[in-house]
């Protein structure tokens, strides 16, 4: 949602603090707020004036704000929130490396134009310097594989090279080797990670009218033609990924006032902090999959203890269950054993006989008798051999 400018407070704030501080707090360009104060008739400081304070000169009468019959209403987007600093980013490793880019210890040296270039520099141009190798965009293509990932235009070529010596420098400096791939890449061994990065000239999209009538009239009589081509600037980038809360910077180009050249010592800075990312990316990759490793020998075990459990609890069922059955049938026994006493005489031997057979039915389910008595039941699965 647009924010609206508060006249009064924009003309408090414009003679407390210089205007690129107040353009900053409002997340615009000085340039925009320069001309949001003329829209609303708000002075502001003169030029020099907060150099001409910082010297002890004396302040400046504050012009009143003028009163306005109708104020102009202007609108502009919220200030984004700076992404704040993670804990991990704000670790010992990253305070190290910050206190080395302080003290000077990645700025280039002067380059000694009668020493041999580096190898990988030598390797690189030679297989770059190739004029009728050129890729759609314009760019030069290596010969064969093994140099440098260097993808520039045959202009920016020297100038690549010299970028790309300062920063072989410097990491050989530090101690840290510099090498190609076998992916073809060009890494650099830092504490046992290897980052990759390159050299690039970035392409730029090109759109021209040319008419298609005699005489063009209007946008309709020209055909748009977009082409692409090397825009003659440099970029140093980091192709090493990291993600999330080790998330860092991983490209620095050419801009309308500073060169590469200028960043060096920052893009060593970024190889360093990549570095320390990606170990505490493998760190943590590490801890996630003995986290699992455990979770899973966790769920494994309780699920042997839950299936041990279940195995328990349905065989007190069943015994249960078979108890209770045989209970039912000594019961039906007794009332049988007592009502056949009555019975004929002759058929008294057949009753016991069964008595005695039922008997042993119910043994068979009690699960309180040791010894089951046997039974031409327990032969039943032969039946299924045949």
């Amino acid at each position: 949602m647009l924010e609206q400018y508060d006249r009064e407070e924009l003309y408090r704030k414009v003679w407390e603090q210089p205007l690129l501080k107040v353009a900053k707090e409002y997340g615009v360009s000085a340039v925009a707020l320069g001309k949001t104060c003329r829209k609303l008739s708000v002075p502001v400081p003169g030029r020099g004036h907060w150099a001409k304070l910082a010297h002890g000169h004396a302040r400046v009468d504050k012009p009143p704000l003028a009163k306005l019959e109708k104020v102009p209403v202007i609108y502009r987007s919220p200030v984004m929130k700076e992404k704040p600093i993670t804990p991990q980013q704000n670790h010992s490793d990253y305070a190290a490396i910050t206190q080395l880019l302080a003290s000077g210890a990645f700025d280039p040296q002067p380059l000694d134009a009668s020493a041999r270039p580096h190898l990988l520099i030598r390797n690189s141009g030679s297989l770059l310097r190739s004029h009728t190798r050129k890729d759609e965009n314009g760019l030069l293509l290596p010969r064969e594989p093994g140099g440098l990932d260097v993808k520039v235009s045959e202009g920016m070529l020297e100038r690549a090279l010299q970028v790309m010596t300062q920063v072989l420098t410097i990491l050989e400096r530090l101690g840290y080797s510099v090498q190609i791939s076998e992916q073809r890449q060009t890494t650099v061994l830092i504490d046992g990670q290897r980052v990759s990065f390159g050299l690039e000239e970035p392409i730029r999209r090109v759109v021209t009218q040319k008419p298609r009538v005699p005489n063009p009239t209007d946008r309709w009589d020209y055909n748009r033609i977009v082409t692409n081509e090397p825009s003659g600037k440099l970029a140093l980038v980091i192709h090493s990924s990291t993600w999330g809360q080790h998330e860092h910077r991983q490209r620095w180009s050419d801009a309308k006032v500073q060169r590469i050249e200028a960043l060096l010592p920052d893009f060593v800075a970024g190889l360093m902090r990549t570095a320390v990312a990606l170990r505490r990316q493998e760190e943590e990759r590490k801890k996630r999959e003995m986290d699992e490793q455990r979770r899973f020998q966790e769920l494994a075990q309780l699920r042997k203890d839950v299936e041990e459990e279940e195995k328990k609890v349905n065989q007190l069922n069943d015994w249960v269950k078979d108890w209770e059955e045989a209970e039912r049938l000594r019961r039906f026994i007794r009332v049988y054993s007592a009502n056949s006493q009555s019975w004929p005489a002759e058929k008294q031997p057949k009753h016991k006989a069964w008595i005695e057979w039922a008997n042993q039915q119910a043994d068979r389910l009690d699960p309180f008798v040791s010894e089951r008595p046997p039974s031409v039941l327990d032969r039943k699965r032969e039946l299924n051999r045949w």
